[in-house]
């Protein structure tokens, strides 16, 4: 209260917050008051008008957006996706010692299996992948959220049971089915059928839908960068949300590793591409030169000396070219 008895100048930025203050004192109708003066004090009624224009401007106030780092979300699914090709490896080397095209005939339903069984373990248990755990997120049943209000509510609502189904089915079964009916079309020439056919026409509609599909993952990569909220298009159509499993956690995150591996992995493209060009015994046969001096051998007539310079396998002359001083070399190296 101000110095004069009067509340206090309400902030430019809450909408009721004027309203508020002016419902504090009550302003009601001759009728409202002689019909509560036989049952309420003038202090309850106040109490109870202040407690209900609290709870409308509280309701005014708009909570702060849920904003959870773009940069942790895209580190977990790589990590996830480097997890996988790892224990995936490891599963193709079990087959190893069978039939050659075991792995190959069987790799779909291989990797299936395998991300069923991750994905059973981690999200579907306990609502984050293990690279989503490394990052501190988790998956939340959005629906629940869909309130501005409840958005950073502290408790976050639990994965949804038909959530869970849905996306083994389309996550894991819509890859194995895509990628059979893709190796099926391929292995039968779909696409050199005629076409009227309906082979063809099946072709076509393949190819489509996986434009489609590409040019709609553009689309939610484009708006997750812009928000941050759904990661994939799978994750948007069945609304299932990343957010930090624990919010007051710090993230602390050492690159150091990671910049050590890519010094190493450019060094080693860089020396791949480099020692190719380079021819090591020459540089050897120069470098033996430099320290040792140079060597006077007496050849025989039918031997090159250019050619056992170069330590030829076969140092015999072809060709022969006498030069100017009497000497016979091959017409080739003197060319």
């Amino acid at each position: 209260m101000g110095a004069n008895g009067s509340p206090p100048a309400a902030p430019s930025d809450v909408p009721d917050a004027r309203g508020f203050w002016q419902t504090y004192a009550p302003t009601t109708t001759g009728q409202q008051q002689t019909a509560n003066s036989s049952s309420a004090t003038p202090a309850r009624i106040a109490s109870t008008t202040f407690v209900s224009a609290a709870r409308r401007t509280l309701a005014a106030y708009r909570p702060l957006p849920l904003n959870v780092l773009r940069v942790s979300q895209l580190d977990a699914e790589l990590l996830d996706v480097e997890l996988t090709s790892i224990v995936k490896e490891q599963l193709m080397s079990v087959f190893a010692l069978f039939k050659t095209n075991v792995n190959e005939r069987y790799e779909p339903e291989l990797t299936a299996l395998l991300q069923y069984i991750m994905c059973h373990l981690s999200i579907y248990a306990r609502g984050a992948s293990y690279g989503l755990e490394l990052q501190n997120l988790k998956y939340r049943n959005e629906t629940r959220h869909a309130s501005g209000r409840l958005e950073t509510l502290a408790s976050d609502a639990p994965l949804s049971k038909w959530q869970k189904i849905a996306h083994a089915v389309l996550f894991i079964g819509g890859r194995w089915g895509w990628l059979r009916a893709n190796r099926h079309a391929t292995a039968n020439e779909w696409s050199e059928e005629s076409h009227d056919g309906w082979k063809h026409r099946a072709w076509r509609w393949m190819q489509k839908i996986e434009t489609g599909y590409r040019v709609l993952s553009l689309l939610n990569f484009l708006a997750f960068l812009y928000n941050g909220r759904y990661r994939s298009l799978l994750d948007r159509v069945l609304r299932m949300r990343l957010v930090y499993a624990r919010r007051e956690m710090s993230r602390q995150v050492s690159f150091e590793f990671m910049n050590r591996q890519l010094v190493w992995h450019a060094f080693t493209e860089f020396l791949l591409f480099l020692v190719p060009l380079i021819n090591v015994q020459h540089v050897k046969n120069t470098i033996s030169r430099a320290i040792s001096g140079p060597e006077t051998v007496d050849l025989p007539e039918h031997i090159c000396a250019i050619c056992h310079a170069e330590d030829q396998q076969k140092p015999t002359i072809h060709t022969p070219y006498v030069t100017n001083c009497g000497h016979v070399y091959c017409y080739y190296c003197i060319k």
